[in-house]
């Protein structure tokens, strides 16, 4: 006769995934709704659309709109970005697949394309630079009490949904003002940005040519300086 813990073997395999998975869909369940999920799950965030919901200090609850790649809506479900929750032990596998099939066929309607750097760079200077800066790193109008920003670790999905949508205080850019080309264009810029080459030296923070200018004119009037208190000392 078999002993009670070996009994209870089968039944700790058959729980076993999930335990470690989360909540598992009934094999005999009808296939979830991805749209209802959403509705119930997601929207009071990011909007029945997926157009976001605006949110003037943080992009919380961002345009997901540019969001193609179920694989991504999938991590974000599980690992729950910046302050989104985990949704791992609340959906199935099953249901957090359907929601990405959603977002991804269903709400993403803003195209993502390679665009082209130089009309990108131009474009983020004359429409994003001055509260972005050129460098993207945010924080221009700070002193105003709005704080722009850092678009570093900012996903290119998120970028154009933000374009697009104008979350906060930022204005929205539509396709009578920003071409979907363009758009592709601007965020290509942005996420090249985002990491740029670094030859050496200190980038200071990428504050741009008139921080560097500044900078270099201070370690000259230094130089200078002691320069002269050199030569005042030796004659003394």
């Amino acid at each position: 006769m078999l002993s009670r813990p070996l009994l209870c073997l089968p039944l700790l395999l058959s729980l076993a995934p999930q335990l470690a998975f989360g909540r598992q869909q009934p094999a005999s369940a009808a296939p979830p709704d991805g749209q209802a999920i959403f509705q119930q799950r997601c929207s009071m965030c990011h909007g029945a659309a997926g157009q976001g919901v605006s949110a003037a200090i943080t992009i919380a609850g961002p345009n997901i709109q540019a969001v193609h790649d179920p694989g991504d809506v999938m991590t974000a479900e599980e690992v729950g970005p910046s302050h989104m929750p985990s949704f791992l032990r609340v959906l199935t596998v099953d249901e957090m697949r359907a929601v990405a099939g959603y977002v991804t066929q269903r709400l993403a309607i803003i195209p993502l394309k390679p665009g082209n750097l130089g009309e990108g760079g131009e474009l983020f200077r004359r429409n994003c630079a001055p509260c972005h800066r050129t460098a993207v790193r945010g924080g221009v109008l700070a002193f105003a009490g709005v704080n722009p920003p850092n678009l570093i670790g900012i996903s290119p999905e998120l970028v154009a949904g933000a374009i697009r949508w104008g979350p906060g205080p930022m204005p929205a850019f539509p396709p009578s003002q920003i071409s979907d080309q363009q758009l592709d264009s601007i965020v290509s810029y942005v996420k090249s940005v985002q990491q740029p080459p670094s030859p050496g030296g200190s980038p200071l923070n990428w504050y741009g040519p008139v921080a560097e200018g500044f900078a270099a004119w201070v370690i000259l009037a230094a130089l200078i300086g002691l320069t002269v208190w050199i030569e005042w000392g030796g004659k003394g």
